[in-house]
């Protein structure tokens, strides 16, 4: 390990500055943006279905048991719905944004013991300003419980192994983190931290010499945190259920890639864009040596992590960008230890020149950004003037101001400063003005209050051909609605006695359009990158 340990009050004023830095990224305007499809409305429904209900074992859509994910999210989610008074998207969001302020915290508690406080503190500071961990900590999703869970397994076992506490309660811990991982999204949450470990003890030579009676104990414990859910679950004979959630939705997608299916090099695209702006710094890190034993083993630890899971996800048949999230914690704990010694002034003339390439690359792309939504978007969507115009002024500010610092003799401490800087105003400028703005090509809301004023309450109300899990219609109106999965049916209920209410989306609206006689739809809005059509049958 790097140094002398800091004292336990230094460590507590930087866990409260990085705790308050990272809740204003994560928590500002957190509610004001809609729920967005496709997966944000689903699993929201799915929630408001618990609530109404009364039901926590199994969740529902549209009163269809919804088996794809485990349920600690959801258990997450109705607690602080309840705590807050109602369903909403501040209370289906929260969870998500403490873990993710949580898994902040973690970074810099695992970076201290080995490179030192300002390190951490740098790691830190970039996890939390890494374009995909801000975006999924304000968003609805599972994704980021995986990756804080690794990062928490991870902590506990390497102090255990590095850092000489004991290993029973190490690895027990790395269990118990694991376990509830496996409550979040499955079986992955236990690969991606067995993964790095393996391939860290490996690499130091400790394979074998870990491989005793605690370790046997901590995967005990990861097995033993879900088994009463599972147990619950066989008692009420919903095996299916768990052959979906635990089985099909993870191993036979693994394999299959039945939904989601891209190429083997998926995440080196992503990589560059989910990570930045911080990934574009990475390869830098890798021409500088670690300046003692502990930060050489971080170092070795973060390349074989961002080495374990981009292999591990690029082999799996399915691929998502938001899967390679446990990978976050590596970028950042690389790249600061390149912004640690350009900071410090400690980089030769050779280190530092591409950093500040780097750092121009991305002036340009801020100021270019602000041209482009100038003279493109704007006038292409002349009511988002207001917010597309902040972001612009935000953009164009910071990318001068960044080109400045790059062009001044302090650019080693200034040109780091001025970028932060950038990042952290474009994140709040879109977290509080651009992104609720884009509520109305994104959310299914808008056009749902146009469909309550035409839809009496009584009224039947079905869709068509939609995709099984589309709830955002639900959401938003607040009621099931039965999915017609054929033109027959359509024309069959048409036919019936009584007045039908139809929502179709683009892809099947003629279908629906001919199955109904040809009407006129009654009203249409774009949502999500579709159109949202309603029609009657009378």
């Amino acid at each position: 390990m790097s140094g002398s340990r800091p004292s336990r009050s230094a460590i507590r004023r930087d866990l409260l500055l990085i705790a308050a830095g990272s809740a204003v990224l994560f928590l500002v305007s957190l509610g004001s943006r809609d729920l967005w499809q496709p997966n944000e409305p689903t699993y929201g429904q799915a929630v408001a279905e618990m609530d109404r209900r009364g039901a926590w074992l199994v969740p529902t859509v549209n009163g269809a048991t919804f088996a794809e994910k485990p349920p600690l999210y959801f258990w997450a989610a109705l607690a602080a719905s309840r705590l807050l008074g109602g369903v909403d998207e501040t209370a289906l969001r929260l969870p998500v944004a403490l873990v993710g302020v949580g898994g902040v915290l973690l970074l810099y508690l695992l970076v201290l013991p080995y490179a030192g406080r300002g390190r951490a503190r740098i790691a830190a500071a970039l996890l939390a300003t890494t374009e995909a961990w801000w975006w999924n900590s304000r968003a609805v999703q599972m994704d980021l419980l995986v990756a804080v869970s690794t990062l928490a397994a991870l902590l506990a076992v390497l102090r255990a192994v590095d850092g000489g506490r004991p290993a029973w309660r190490g690895w027990a811990l790395g269990g118990l983190a694991a376990g509830l991982g496996f409550l979040a999204k499955g079986p992955v949450a236990w690969a991606c931290p067995a993964l790095v470990l393996a391939a860290y003890l490996a690499a130091t030579r400790r394979l074998r010499a870990a491989l005793g009676p605690a370790t046997i104990a901590g995967a005990a414990i990861a097995v033993a945190v879900p088994l009463p859910w599972a147990a619950a679950l066989l008692a009420d004979g919903r095996t299916d259920f768990l052959r979906e959630a635990v089985l099909r939705q993870s191993a036979t997608r693994y394999v299959q890639g039945f939904d989601h299916p891209g190429p083997w090099w998926y995440y080196l695209y992503y990589y560059w864009i989910d990570f930045a702006p911080w990934s574009w710094f990475a390869p830098l890190a890798a021409r500088l040596r670690g300046r003692d034993e502990g930060e050489r083993r971080l170092d070795l630890l973060a390349w074989l992590w961002l080495a374990c899971v981009l292999v591990f996800f690029s082999l799996s048949a399915s691929k998502r960008s938001a899967y390679m999230l446990p990978a976050a914690p590596a970028v950042a704990i690389l790249v600061s230890k390149l912004a640690d010694r350009l900071l410090a002034g400690r980089l030769d003339r050779k280190e530092a020149l591409p950093a500040m390439a780097v750092h121009g690359l991305a002036a340009a792309l801020a100021i270019g950004a602000a041209a482009l939504l100038l003279l493109r978007a704007i006038p292409e969507y002349p009511d988002l003037l207001a917010p597309g115009a902040t972001l612009v002024s935000v953009l164009l500010a910071g990318g001068v101001a960044l080109a400045a610092a790059i062009a001044s003799r302090a650019r080693a401490r200034a040109a780091p400063a001025a970028l932060f800087a950038l990042v952290v105003a474009v994140y709040l400028a879109a977290a509080v003005a651009v992104l609720p703005s884009v509520d109305r090509l994104k959310s299914a809301r808008p056009f749902c209050e146009r469909v309550r004023e035409i839809v009496p309450a009584e009224a039947e109300l079905v869709s068509y051909r939609f995709w099984s899990w589309r709830a955002s219609y639900s959401f938003y109106l607040g009621r099931t609605i039965r999915n017609l999965g054929s033109r027959e049916e359509l024309a069959l209920r048409a036919a019936a006695p009584g007045r039908v209410f139809v929502l179709v989306e683009d892809e099947h609206v003629g279908e629906a359009r001919d199955a109904l006689g040809g009407r006129e739809p009654l009203a249409r809005a774009p949502v999500g990158g579709t159109t949202a059509w309603l029609f009657s049958s009378r």
